[in-house]
């Protein structure tokens, strides 16, 4: 009795004690959310579009917001929507644009698919991140952004 419960008590410990770091997942932290930004705002700058910026994890809590001098206040909760869809689904929002368009109006019932370009998953390595929203231009000046943000 005495060697199986020291056993396990070993055996436990050895879980916890065990190097973790090079299975550490890639994170979507602060720094580089602000750095996806600056880039997208700077191509919103650039066109002369106001736009919101929306970056979200990979759990969909967003990160890090940015709203452009003369934005649309709607153009806030649409960033940020376009960033969960792209996030929850892993693609685009113009994959889902482009379905709708086809006839798959059905995606409209599904709570969290927003269907407008400008939302685009965040990848390093192949390994997802999280994603960004982009509103407040057309929705295709949107999404021209977000591909911009993330080359």
């Amino acid at each position: 009795m005495t060697k199986m419960f020291f056993a396990a008590v070993l055996f436990s410990t050895s879980l916890f004690a065990a190097d973790k770091s090079s299975d550490k997942p890639a994170e979507l932290n602060l720094e580089l959310a602000k750095k996806i930004a600056e880039k997208a705002a700077s191509c919103g700058v650039k066109n002369k579009w106001n736009l919101s910026i929306a970056i979200v994890n990979s759990e969909s809590n967003l990160v890090y917001f940015q709203r452009g001098d003369g934005s649309y206040s709607g153009s806030i909760e649409a960033a940020i929507a376009k960033a969960k869809s792209a996030n929850d689904f892993q693609r685009p929002t113009k994959a889902f644009a482009d379905s709708v368009k086809e006839g798959r109006t059905g995606l409209l019932s599904v709570k969290s698919i927003i269907a407008v370009e400008g939302g685009m998953p965040i990848k390093k390595n192949d390994k997802h991140l999280g994603a960004i929203g982009i509103s407040g231009a057309r929705s295709a000046e949107d999404d021209q952004c977000a591909q911009a943000a993330l080359e």
